[in-house]
């Protein structure tokens, strides 16, 4: 009997990814979506789509019947277009969670975010965005069900959103960066995220739920982001002769708050300056291999671009 897995948003960057590799283990994917366009993306990557344009709590139940496991990625990290963190990162988990318990599906693994466990304690992790987060995560402990959490820092890897614009700027000539640049970030490979994903659908819960902070194997401030970036878009032949422009943090908040810093609005900015970073040997254990390096990831990112 072929295991089955249902992924909410899985059209999406990292629901993509993982839906072919989990196609590609022989696990058949149910992919949650919202609309038409968005179903051909799931088929394009190996699942079967099931379209729920509004919430039908008959409908998801549905949808996740003789599931193994659900992957909840369907969530926002900014709030645009009359989409709200209290509906989608919230609401959204309340109600796969009911979905879950509706169609008796053991596992579910959520996508957090790297910071929530210092809200109140860092002014960066300390807003709606993180505030979504931590209520989505106490949604998922309450709910009776077995719980994996990861709480990413930046997914990087063929589609991303994160790295081609860096490299539009580049080929420009000017990149901008929200002051000195020491803030650290800590990103990894999008196929080791699909890969983690997999590995913690077969791992014993005992103890209750587990939460790991989806990190690469290096923490690197942005400074040395942007140049490591730059060494490996020119090794692929990319435009990356520019100028690093310092803008004080104060300036990119303010027009973070006025509507988009570079396309980021005050909570993404937040997520970008927040210096976030952790261990990476509790991934490597579950993994059971070493995470891939940070310039690898790279690579597969520009040559994508």
């Amino acid at each position: 009997m072929v295991d089955r897995l249902a992924v909410t948003g899985a059209n999406g960057f990292v629901g993509r990814h993982l839906t072919r590799h989990a196609s590609a283990l022989g696990w058949e994917v149910v992919g949650v979506v919202r609309s038409r366009e968005a179903a051909r993306a799931v088929r394009d990557a190996g699942g079967r789509p099931v379209v729920l344009a509004g919430p039908d709590p008959d409908a998801a139940a549905r949808a996740l019947e003789g599931c193994r496991a659900a992957v909840h990625l369907a969530q926002i990290g900014a709030e645009r277009d009359g989409a709200t963190y209290e509906a989608v990162n919230l609401g959204g988990t309340e109600r796969l969670v009911d979905a879950a318990r509706r169609a008796d599906v053991p596992r579910v693994v959520c996508f957090s975010g790297l910071g929530v466990a210092r809200y109140g304690l860092a002014p960066r992790c300390t807003n709606r965005y993180f505030l979504s987060k931590l209520a989505a995560e106490v949604a998922l402990y309450r709910s009776g069900r077995d719980v994996v959490v990861f709480r990413p820092s930046y997914v990087v890897g063929p589609g991303d959103a994160f790295v081609p614009g860096l490299l539009r700027e580049m080929a420009e000539g000017v990149v901008e960066q929200a002051g000195d640049g020491s803030h650290r970030l800590q990103p990894i490979a999008v196929k080791d995220a699909a890969a983690l994903v997999m590995a913690a659908l077969d791992r014993p819960m005992e103890g209750g739920p587990r939460v790991y902070d989806l990190v690469g194997p290096e923490p690197v401030s942005f400074a040395s982001f942007l140049a490591r970036l730059a060494a490996v878009a020119r090794t692929q032949g990319r435009p990356a002769g520019h100028e690093v422009r310092l803008v004080p943090v104060e300036e990119a908040d303010r027009r973070a708050r006025a509507g988009g810093y570079h396309g980021m609005l005050a909570d993404e900015l937040d997520c970008l300056l927040c210096d976030e970073v952790s261990d990476p040997a509790p991934l490597e254990g579950l993994l059971g291999r070493l995470l891939t390096p940070l310039d690898e990831a790279l690579a597969a990112a520009v040559r994508a671009a």
